[in-house]
């Protein structure tokens, strides 16, 4: 295992380590990491200041047996020579390594850059990340002026896991992520209770909150409205079940802060029946909310693929064929809306007059016909990935779906009078 850490250029005191209930009395905190994790290598990164004023004193207290590595690296005055600090860090180590830091020392950016790198290190090199030791001198002084605990932080860089979590749920509207980060919460919990069934119970709920968020997300990417609705509708109850996990466990504290968000995101989309046909309006006015939602998120193809088959869900509603998931009349209204948009086109370019033969019953039965055709080309373009002979450039059909999605949202759900 590596042990990577930092020397500073200031005085130091000698003062009892402990860890776990281990201790070493040194004025070196990386000293008494060596005795706590006992590393086969250490890597001291250092300024020229430090190379003459304290790293011979520190290299005399290093265990036999250890190697000691020097690294050399400017003191981050600036931008660049920060960046510089952290190609160090991340140069010396490689994938699927064993290692620990130890960043009690240095200038002051050093620790802060030492924890990110160790984040850095952990999720895009797969390093074994054993501790991140920090040696709290300042704070034992306030405790007991003999003895400085160690502290280790590595639960802390679930921090930055909440936060990355949380940024691709507000860009995306995925909650996988959140998810995986509970069933750690869970595992933890799990592991904790040794028998007690309260806390078991507690894990399992999380378990279910953790797999309700996973459903609602699949649900949205393999374009599944009737289950993304049955999803979320249930999600608020999972909470409310959890809730007594959540609060009772620090580390989730990240989650509860960001839970109105969540419930805010998807509790819109909520319906526990969509395919009730007395609820058939409404089940309507909510697909139509998750095509918006796909939009808002630059979900192009689900929102595309959506779209055009809510344009068949919308005419038979208005046509009062309420199982819009029953093949034939499905497929019997496709054929009709192809055909007499066909038709429209065609009186259109002849600038003739067209009357509907089929869908009467239809509000706005021009304006839809002419947007199903619009729609039908540009989501035949996306879905069937451009294989035409002059395929849509990217943002001209990003900007097309946008319109119809507007034009869709105008379309009226109330039944024609």
């Amino acid at each position: 295992m590596k042990l990577l850490t930092f020397l500073g250029a200031g005085k130091y005191q000698p003062t009892r380590y402990v860890y776990q209930g281990q201790d070493c009395l040194t004025s070196f905190s990386p000293i008494a990491s060596c005795a706590f994790l006992r590393p086969t290598q250490v890597i001291v990164f250092v300024t020229d200041e430090v190379k003459t004023k304290t790293l011979p004193e520190f290299l005399k207290e290093v265990p036999a047996g250890i190697e000691v590595i020097q690294r050399d690296i400017p003191i981050g005055a600036d931008e660049q020579q920060l960046w510089q600090i952290f190609d160090a860090l991340a140069g010396s180590v490689s994938p699927g390594e064993e290692v620990a830091f130890d960043i009690t020392n240095g200038f002051r950016s050093f620790p802060l850059l030492g924890l990110l790198a160790a984040a850095f290190l952990r999720s895009g090199f797969n390093v074994n990340l054993r501790a991140v030791l920090y040696g709290a001198f300042d704070a034992s002084r306030l405790v007991s002026p003999d003895e400085t605990p160690m502290i280790d932080l590595t639960p802390m860089l679930t921090l930055l896991e909440w936060s990355s979590a949380a940024d691709r749920f507000n860009r995306t509207g995925d909650s996988r992520y959140l998810a995986s980060l509970i069933q750690n919460q869970r595992k933890a919990l799990a592991i904790a209770a040794q028998g007690d069934h309260d806390l078991l119970d507690q894990a399992g709920r999380l378990g279910n909150l953790a797999g309700a968020l996973n459903n609602v997300s699949h649900s949205l990417r393999l374009i599944r409205p009737f289950q993304t609705m049955r999803s979320t509708s249930g999600l608020p109850e999972r909470v409310q079940a959890a809730m007594p996990a959540l609060q009772g466990s620090a580390a989730s504290q990240p989650f509860l802060m960001l839970l109105e968000s969540i419930q805010n995101t998807y509790t819109p989309l909520g319906m526990s029946d969509p395919l009730d046909p007395a609820q058939a309006q409404q089940s309507i006015g909510k697909q139509r909310e998750i095509i918006q939602w796909y939009a808002e998120r630059e979900q192009w193809v689900q929102a595309a693929t959506l779209a055009r088959e809510w344009m068949v869900n919308w005419v038979m509603f208005h046509m009062h064929l309420f199982d819009i998931c029953e093949r034939d009349d499905r497929r019997r209204i496709e054929e009709v809306i192809n055909s007499e948009s066909h038709q429209y086109k065609t009186a259109c370019q002849k600038k003739e007059s067209f009357r509907s033969l089929f869908l009467r019953q239809v509000p706005q039965v021009e304006d839809a016909l002419d947007l199903w055709n619009t729609l039908a080309d540009t989501r035949n373009d996306i879905n069937h990935a451009g294989m035409r002979r002059e395929p849509g450039a990217p943002e001209d059909l990003i900007k097309q779906l946008q319109k119809i999605i507007d034009r869709i949202n105008r379309l009226p759900l109330e039944p024609n009078a």
